[in-house]
């Protein structure tokens, strides 16, 4: 499996209260050279059961071993996307439109993971790169994206401080979460026609 079901609860997540919510999305394009053992690895640690558990301890666990892998590959790190967004109706709204976005284009199931190329999505069979991409709502801020100088927003050491930043995150202020792969099988991977031309353009390539 390669994408975690993201809702934690519907009921907790709209139209309950007036409390402020917080946004947080961040997607890793990671260079794996062609080698399948960082899909199937990510893969098999976003298919933990631990993810869609209603327990504080296992999504705990769950965060802990994708920061790990993340981390372990950072010398890899080639561009990032992140965003946060500190408002109720905002924050819902983003987490909303990135869920929705990465559920449409990531396969998940048995009838999509064919083993040829998508001619409507990739250009080559290539498989250099792996997009890892992490969502959160949360009823609580997340301090390690509270960064005021834009400059460096792009920067390597930035996104590696807002990675294991996740750590801190407290399981319990979780509204709902998501992790996805793309490609969404733990076969595949991105080459660089397909970054270039498949509507990547809005990733930054990391200083």
């Amino acid at each position: 499996m390669s994408r975690r079901s993201w809702l934690k609860g519907a009921s907790q997540l709209f139209g309950g209260g007036e409390d402020e919510t917080y946004f947080f999305g961040l997607q890793l394009l990671i260079h794996a050279f062609g080698k399948d053992e960082l899909r199937a690895r990510l893969a098999n640690v976003i298919a933990d059961p631990d993810g869609a558990l209603q327990d504080v301890a296992a999504k705990r666990r769950y965060v802990k071993r994708i920061v790990a892998v993340l981390l372990e590959q950072e010398p890899y790190w080639s561009q990032a996307f992140w965003d946060y967004k500190t408002e109720r109706e905002e924050s819902e709204a983003e987490f909303e439109a990135w869920a929705a976005e990465l559920s449409a284009s990531t396969a998940t199931e048995a009838e999509e993971l064919d083993a040829s190329i998508d001619g409507a999505h990739r250009l080559s069979n290539e498989k250099d790169y792996v997009a890892v991409t992490f969502i959160l709502h949360l009823n609580e801020p997340f301090p390690p994206a509270e960064i005021d100088d834009k400059e460096t927003y792009w920067m390597s050491a930035t996104i590696g401080k807002i990675v294991r930043g996740l750590l801190l995150v407290n399981p319990e202020t979780i509204l709902a979460d998501g992790v996805f792969i793309i490609p969404g099988n733990d076969v595949d991977g991105l080459s660089d026609e397909d970054l270039l031309t498949g509507g990547w353009s809005y990733l930054r390539v990391l200083q």
